[in-house]
């Protein structure tokens, strides 16, 4: 076997390992794990974004259609409604 046969080996049987856990992952979730509403600091989280970016896109919400939810001082982001949102803004990208 050759060092690049070898090489191939090595990255064929990590790759499956990888897929094993991301399949074993995805098995043990379920509808209930997902979160209804999130705050700021979760949701900025899941957008890679700082706090102070999605302070910003929720004050730019009219425009963007940055979903959020407030009560008085609090604010809460959608779960799903963000994840929506996500996407849309994907699609327009592409």
């Amino acid at each position: 076997m050759s060092f690049e046969d070898t090489i191939r080996q090595i990255v064929r049987e990590e790759n499956e390992k990888h897929l094993a856990n991301i399949k074993e992952l995805l098995d043990s979730y379920t509808h209930e794990d997902t979160p209804k509403t999130l705050s700021v600091k979760e949701a900025a989280k899941i957008l890679g974004f700082g706090v102070t970016k999605t302070y910003e896109m929720i004050k730019q919400a009219e425009h963007t259609g940055f979903p959020y939810l407030k009560d008085g001082c609090k604010v809460r982001i959608p779960y799903q409604a963000l994840i929506n949102w996500m996407n849309q803004r994907a699609k327009q990208v592409i």
